[in-house]
C-alpha cells in the first residue's frame, strides 16, 4: 500500500501538462510566458481536439480558461509554419480587447499579431491596423459586418473561425449576423464554437456550419454550481435593495465587488448613489462611451475602484483577478445567467462570496437558481436591519 509520500509522487508524476497536450516549444514559451501551471479542464479537453483541424464544440464556464484553450492551438500552428487568418467573433467590445490583451501577453512583441474591431469608437484607426494583415482578428459582429461592407476586411482571408461566448451572442441578437458573416468565410478550414451553454438554436447553427464537430464539455451537468463560492442570499423588499446594500458593503468592506443590476438606467443610479456615499466606485453599462468603459473596467482591474456596478453584458467581459463579492442586487431571469454572474469571482477556481437579493416574489427564480445548482442557498441576514418585508402594500 503505497505511503502518503508516495501518493503525493505519484500524483504529481501523472499530472497533466500542457506539454503533454500535443503543443510545440515556442507556444509551451508562450504559456510560460502569462504562468500558466498546469491546463484546466477546457484547456486539457478542447486544446488537443483544436490540434486536429476538427470542427469543435467546447462547454465550459465563465473563467476557466476558454480564451487559452483556443488562442494556443493557433499559436502552435503558426510556429509550425502554417499560414493562418483567423476570425474570433465575441459579443462584447471588452471581452474583444480582453482577447487580444490575453493574446499580446503571450506572444509579446512577436507574430502572431492580434488585432480588437468593434463599434463605439473611430474606424479609421482599425482600417489602418487591418492594412497590415494581423493574423488574428477579434471582433463584434456588428462591426465585422461593417468592414466587410466597407471593403477594408475580406472575410475570403481567414482559414479558422472562433465563436466564443456563443450563448451571449445569441442572447444579444446577433444570430443573424453570425449567420452573414459565417457564410461569407468561404475558404475556413476550421470552426471554433466555445460557450458556457447550448441550447438547441446554437447547436441548429453548428449543424448548419460545422462538419461532424468534436464535442467537449467542462461542464458538471448534474452539479453545475461554482463550488469554490459561499452562496447566500438575502430576503429584503424591493424599496429596501439599496439600504441593504450599504449596509452589506459596511459589514464585509469587500476587496473587489462586482455588483449586478438588471437596467442600464438601475445600474447607473445605484452606481450614482454609491458615490453619493463616497463609496471608491464606478459603473458600467452599454450606453456609455467606449473611452468611458474602458476607464471603468480599468481602474476596477488596478484597484483604483474597489466596487463596480454592470448590466449582464458588460459583466461578461470583465476578466480581472481577485473579485471577492459577487453582488446580484437584481437576480436574473435565467438561472444559467445566475452562474455566469458568480463565475466572475471564481475565476480558476478562486474563493469569494455570491450574493443575491431576493424580494419577495421572486421565490421561484430562487428556487430555480437552487436546482440549477443542486444545492440550497444559505440564508443571511444583518443584525438590526429592517428589510422590509412586513410593509403594508404600497
Amino acid at each position: 500500500m503505497n505511503t502518503e509520500k508516495e501518493q503525493k509522487e505519484e500524483n504529481i508524476n501523472t499530472q497533466v501538462t500542457f506539454a503533454c497536450l500535443g503543443l510545440g516549444e515556442k507556444t509551451l514559451a508562450a504559456v510560460e510566458r502569462i504562468g500558466f501551471d498546469a491546463p484546466s479542464e477546457i484547456q486539457e479537453k478542447f486544446i488537443p481536439v483544436a490540434l486536429t483541424d476538427r470542427d469543435c464544440i467546447g462547454r465550459a464556464r465563465t473563467g476557466t480558461g476558454k480564451t487559452a484553450a483556443f488562442l494556443l492551438p493557433l499559436f502552435h500552428r503558426f510556429y509550425g509554419g502554417e499560414k493562418i487568418r483567423v476570425l474570433v467573433l465575441v459579443p462584447t467590445r471588452e471581452l474583444a480587447e480582453q482577447i487580444k490583451v490575453e493574446s499580446r501577453k503571450m506572444t509579446g512583441t512577436g507574430h502572431p499579431r492580434s488585432l480588437a474591431v468593434y463599434g463605439g469608437t473611430r474606424i479609421e484607426p482599425q482600417i489602418k491596423q487591418l492594412k497590415k494583415n494581423p493574423e488574428i482578428v477579434v471582433g463584434t459582429p456588428g462591426r465585422l459586418l461593417d468592414h466587410g461592407q466597407r471593403g477594408t476586411l475580406n472575410f475570403r482571408d481567414f482559414t479558422i473561425v472562433v465563436l466564443d461566448e456563443v450563448d451571449r451572442m445569441f442572447d444579444m441578437g446577433f444570430r443573424k449576423d453570425i449567420g452573414a458573416i459565417l457564410r461569407q468565410c468561404k475558404n475556413r478550414k476550421q470552426i471554433m464554437f466555445l460557450s458556457a451553454t447550448l441550447p438547441p438554436e446554437i447547436m441548429r447553427l453548428a449543424e448548419r456550419f460545422l462538419r461532424d464537430p468534436v464535442r467537449v464539455s467542462a461542464v458538471e451537468d448534474e452539479n453545475p454550481s461554482v463550488e469554490t463560492l459561499d452562496q447566500s442570499y438575502f430576503a429584503v423588499s424591493a424599496r429596501r435593495k439599496f439600504a441593504l446594500l450599504d449596509r452589506l458593503l459596511k459589514r464585509d468592506n469587500p476587496e473587489l465587488a462586482l455588483i449586478f443590476c438588471r437596467t442600464k438606467r438601475g445600474t447607473e443610479r445605484i452606481g450614482r448613489r454609491l458615490r453619493e456615499k463616497h463609496y471608491n466606485s464606478s459603473y458600467i453599462h452599454g450606453d456609455m462611451t467606449q473611452s468611458g468603459r474602458d476607464q471603468a473596467v480599468n481602474s476596477f482591474r488596478e484597484g483604483k475602484i474597489n466596487i463596480l456596478v454592470a448590466t449582464d453584458v458588460m459583466g461578461r467581459g470583465i476578466d480581472v483577478p481577485g473579485i471577492t463579492h459577487i453582488i446580484n442586487y437584481d437576480i436574473p431571469d435565467n438561472p444559467e445567467d445566475y452562474l455566469h454572474r458568480v463565475g466572475r469571482a471564481a475565476r480558476m477556481e478562486a474563493k469569494g462570496k455570491a450574493i443575491a437579493f431576493i424580494t419577495p416574489e421572486q421565490g421561484d427564480l430562487l428556487s430555480g437558481i437552487e436546482m440549477l445548482c443542486n444545492m440550497m442557498l444559505r440564508e443571511d441576514q444583518i443584525p438590526g436591519f429592517h428589510a422590509g418585508l412586513d410593509d403594508p402594500p404600497r
